[in-house]
């Protein structure tokens, strides 16, 4: 029996988790400009890290931002406007949703055909994986900003 090895489901990149913190955090501060420094300070963050991921948020134009004394970075839309895969594809640097490598399942080769009881249940495990990762796109597109503020569940 050949014993296959599978990656966990989900995996979530340090740059995702800060764009999620961060827009979360300036959706509970509407309109207000927050500097990269108080997104990290309040988070405990790399403010190195961080001004980056803010950078490609505001190139995804998720956020806009203004320079000097009263500067910082707001939201660019309102956040009912603004899906988690967008957040999450603009920490990336992609120009599409997931799935890219800082948010993705686990994907298996599919096998032509099934000769047996072991590559049957190959099979059924690549099709959970498929539709788990199906359900992961879909609800990323379709849960917002304003969601995740509001700690709408899942369910």
């Amino acid at each position: 029996m050949t014993r296959r090895s599978v990656t966990a489901p989900l995996r979530v990149t340090e740059r995702v988790d800060y764009a999620l913190r961060s827009v979360l955090l300036l959706s509970q501060h509407e309109g207000v400009y927050l500097t990269a420094k108080e997104v990290a300070e309040h988070y405990g963050m790399s403010t190195k890290m961080l001004a980056g991921v803010l950078w490609n948020l505001r190139s995804a134009e998720i956020l806009e931002s203004r320079p000097g004394w009263h500067g910082g970075f707001r939201l660019a839309r309102s956040p009912q406007a603004i899906s988690l895969s967008a957040v999450i594809a603009a920490a990336a640097g992609a120009d599409e949703a997931p799935p890219s490598p800082a948010v993705s399942t686990a994907r298996l080769p599919v096998r032509p055909t099934s000769s047996g009881p072991q590559e049957a249940s190959a099979d059924l495990v690549d099709g959970f994986w498929q539709s788990l990762d199906d359900h992961v796109q879909i609800t990323l597109t379709t849960f917002t900003v304003a969601d995740l503020a509001l700690a709408r569940t899942l369910v």
